[in-house]
């Protein structure tokens, strides 16, 4: 996955996890085989956010010594489309990216109202951020959320709005028969991303 510097392991082994999730999307996405009687169609899109290099407060901790000092991997958001032929859709943007804010979407939603009329709009675009601590921030539109980025980052906001607008872009654009699968079962050593100790005051029977 891509991350700026001092990623918590933790969060790099989920982010991992959502990468064979998509991997595994997009291997059922290309099978001819699986998808000859869909009556679903699929686009995927990825556009690099990554934003500034350095002496930017990274977004989460909430600390002020927390500032970007170059770029370990490029960061991106990726996007899905489900759609029903001539039908009911829904896009879904996950950003290697602490969250979204509510001004980021507004302004997603306003770009693709221009592009694509009222094919998209609040009711079927979620857009989501992997909780990453280890990303720009400066792009929320609350003081609590900016203090320690000392305000308004201008260029954080533009590269997550512009990157979240080309993915969706590129899903739109190649669209394509495919199927969805719900799979269920246990899934081990994929949620440590908490605190160890403060995990073991849960009851036993929760654990």
């Amino acid at each position: 996955m891509e991350f700026f510097p001092t990623l918590n392991p933790n969060v790099q082994r989920s982010s991992a996890m959502i990468w064979f999730w998509i991997s595994l999307l997009v291997l059922l996405h290309n099978s001819r085989g699986v998808l000859s009687d869909s009556n679903y169609l699929i686009g995927l899109g990825s556009y690099d956010i990554t934003g500034p290099a350095a002496d930017v407060n990274m977004m989460g901790y909430a600390n002020m010594d927390q500032i970007a000092s170059g770029v370990h991997f490029r960061l991106r958001a990726r996007a899905f489309i489900v759609a029903e032929p001539q039908g009911n859709r829904v896009v879904f943007v996950n950003l290697d990216a602490c969250m979204a804010s509510q001004l980021v979407t507004i302004k997603v939603l306003e770009r693709l109202k221009a592009r694509y009329g009222n094919l998209y709009t609040e009711n079927n675009v979620a857009i989501s951020g992997i909780h990453t601590h280890a990303g720009p921030g400066g792009y929320l539109q609350y003081v609590v959320y900016i203090v320690t980025s000392l305000g308004f980052v201008r260029q954080s906001f533009d590269v997550i709005v512009d990157g979240i607008e080309q993915s969706i872009i590129q899903a739109h654009k190649n669209l394509r028969p495919g199927s969805i699968f719900v799979n269920k079962g246990e899934l081990l050593d994929a949620g440590v991303n908490r605190s160890p100790s403060a995990y073991l005051n849960n009851p036993a029977a929760e654990r």
